[in-house]
Formats: structure tokens, C-alpha cells, sequence
């Protein structure tokens, strides 16, 4: 087994017995060569007849190659190495709803169809973990798990060394098993690793940022903050007042504390408003559900001290600017930042 890494593609040369997604030659397959190739972001060609166009170039037999192709540059790959297991994988994300995860899972034994098909369950999992683990949402606040154009490969080799005939057939792959716990490990990191090499992507990155995500952004705050200011005579002007909020803002927000508050607020729209755990009284915003101005309350307080409550209740109740769009919790945490930074401010 060789791994051929260039600018344009990452080709993998051997003698496998292959179970995949793969848009080219995908299914249970023998293969001599597997092969992962970039192609631009708009993309709008033919994929066979690109992958056709390929291997005529590079000499390469088309019934002996299982393709597959991503806009992620090959230099951003991960490939890691554990007992049997070698994963080579590409991941980008473009847009929050928008990405491409290619998994080659190149394992050093002889694989049932079963115990292959075991291995792509257990790597879409590990993928899907991952993007727990990095906090990737789409655009409905549901976790996201992947996009229409991931692909995985399972590649076995070496199967015909051994004793006699060869090596026994595994006929097991679950996570359950050593293989599969494994494979499980490396895919997990090997996901997290690579979108953080094409997207930065890390799993600690700023509370604004994760805002900014979810659709809030620190422009809309600001200005929602100064939709209720009243100017009292020998403050500063407008201007300046906006960009000392901004600044008030952004270091509130890298306290660890409140940036622990607001994780909690956007975690209890997303998996227990929306999802439904809260029953019908969380669907209506119902009154004896408290814990939202609870969460509003202390962030205000922690910032700004008491002053800061009364503001608070002055934003609640009033829900200008991007208040009046958000969810049961978030609408409370945001205007409790935005109560505590105007009243720490301005005094």
C-alpha cells in the first residue's frame, strides 16, 4: 500500500477489496487505486467525465480506481496512523449548511461486506461526533451531521497474507470491537483536526463567534443597545459611544463566566426549546417559565451590578432590534449583555 500526496489529488496505490460512497466506482468493489481529487468550489462539470479525463492523463485503468473529489486543498488532509487503521481525510466547511468530509479508511485486514459496512457506520458517527465536538449547527439551530456530498471509503488490504490461504475474515466492526473503536478514535480526530487545518475551526473560538454563527452578530447588538439610549448632556457623542460599546462588549464576552451563560442560553433554545424537551409551556414562552430572564438576570448583574438589573427589564420588556427576533433564551441572555455593558459604561 502507497500514498501518493500531490497539489491536485491524493492517490493511494495497492490491492483492495473497497466499500464506499465514492462517486466514482463506488459500492463493494476490487480497486488498485484509491483517489481523492480537488476540484474547484464551483464545480459544474461532469463528474465521470472528469475523473474519465483524470486517468486517461495519469495512465490509470478506470474499472481499477474508486474516486471521489472535494474543493478542500490536498495539502489541508490529515492523515493519521493507529495499529490497522491508516484514515486520510479531507474537511472544509464554506457555509454552516455547507461542506464536504471525505474519509478513506484504509484498514490492514480482511474485512467481511458486514464488517465493512460496519466501519462506515462506525466512521459517520466518529464524523458526526466531531461536529458536535466543534459546536457545528445549520442554519435551524439542529446539529449538523454532514452534507449530501461526504463520501467514505473503506479499503481493505493485505488480506491474502498469512497463514495458509490468508487471514481470517473479521466479520465484526462495530464500535464494540477493538477495529471499531479504532477506527472511531481516528476519524473523530482526524475530522476535527482537518477542519480546523482548511477552516480554523477549533472547538474553544470566541463566544462572539459562535454568535455570530447562530445569526448574532455585534453590530446588531450595538445597535439594539442604542435604540433605547437616552443622550443626557456632556456625554459623548453617538459615534464614539458606539465604538466604546463594541469594545465593552467584545471584553465582556471573552469572561469566561458570561461567555459560559450565553453558551447555556443558545444550548437551551437549540436542545431543549426547539426540540420539544420543554413541553408545551416551552412552545408558548409560557410565564412559569422563568429561567430565561433567570439566565438574562445574571449575566446583566455579573457585568454591570445592580444598576444593570433595572436595565435589564427596561430591554426585556421593550425587545428592540434584534430582541424582538431571537428565541425564549436568547433574547433574555442578549439583552442582559447588553443591560450590563450600557449600565457599566455609562455608569
Amino acid at each position: 500500500m502507497k500514498i501518493e500526496s500531490e497539489e491536485g489529488y491524493i492517490a493511494v496505490h495497492g490491492d483492495f477489496k473497497v466499500l464506499s460512497s465514492a462517486v466514482y466506482n463506488g459500492g463493494f468493489v476490487s480497486a488498485k487505486t484509491i483517489l481523492n481529487l480537488n476540484v474547484s468550489s464551483d464545480f459544474k462539470v461532469n463528474a465521470f467525465e472528469l475523473f474519465d479525463s483524470f486517468l486517461d492523463e495519469q495512465g490509470l485503468e478506470k474499472d481499477g480506481v474508486v474516486g471521489m473529489m472535494t474543493a478542500v486543498a490536498m495539502n489541508n488532509a490529515r492523515i493519521i496512523e493507529k495499529e490497522d487503521v491508516t484514515a486520510i481525510i479531507t474537511a472544509g466547511i464554506s457555509k454552516r449548511s455547507k461542506s464536504t468530509v471525505n474519509i478513506i479508511l484504509l484498514i490492514n485486514n480482511n474485512l467481511s461486506q458486514s464488517a465493512m459496512a460496519n466501519a462506515v457506520i462506525v466512521a459517520t458517527e466518529a464524523k458526526t461526533a466531531a461536529f458536535f465536538d466543534l459546536d457545528v449547527h445549520d442554519e435551524k439551530g439542529d446539529l449538523f451531521t454532514g452534507d449530501s456530498t461526504d463520501s467514505v471509503v473503506v479499503a481493505c488490504y493485505g488480506y491474502g497474507e498469512g497463514k495458509g490461504e490468508g487471514r481470517k475474515e473479521e466479520i465484526f466492526a462495530g464500535k464494540a470491537t477493538k477495529l471499531g473503536k479504532v477506527i472511531y478514535e481516528v476519524v473523530r480526530e482526524g475530522v476535527m483536526e482537518a477542519l480546523f487545518r482548511h477552516d480554523k475551526l477549533k472547538a474553544d473560538r470566541p463566544i462572539l463567534t459562535r454568535l455570530e454563527e447562530r445569526g448574532i452578530h455585534l453590530e446588531d447588538m450595538v445597535s439594539t443597545a442604542l435604540e433605547l439610549y437616552v443622550p443626557v448632556e456632556g456625554e459623548v457623542g453617538k459615534e464614539e459611544l458606539k465604538k466604546r460599546l463594541e469594545e465593552t462588549i467584545k471584553k465582556e464576552c471573552s469572561d469566561v463566566n458570561v461567555a459560559l451563560l450565553l453558551a447555556a442560553a443558545f444550548r437551551m433554545d437549540e436542545e431543549e426549546i426547539r426540540k420539544g424537551r420543554a413541553g408545551e409551556a416551552g412552545e408558548e414562552d409560557a410565564a412559569c417559565i422563568v429561567a430565561d430572564e433567570l439566565i438574562g438576570i445574571d449575566i446583566a448583574e455579573y457585568i454591570g451590578g445592580k444598576k444593570a438589573l433595572f436595565n435589564f427589564f427596561y430591554y426585556d420588556t421593550r425587545k428592540p432590534g434584534i430582541l424582538s427576533r431571537l428565541d425564549v433564551f436568547m433574547d433574555d441572555a442578549i439583552g442582559g449583555l447588553i443591560a450590563g455593558c450600557m449600565s457599566k459604561m455609562l455608569g
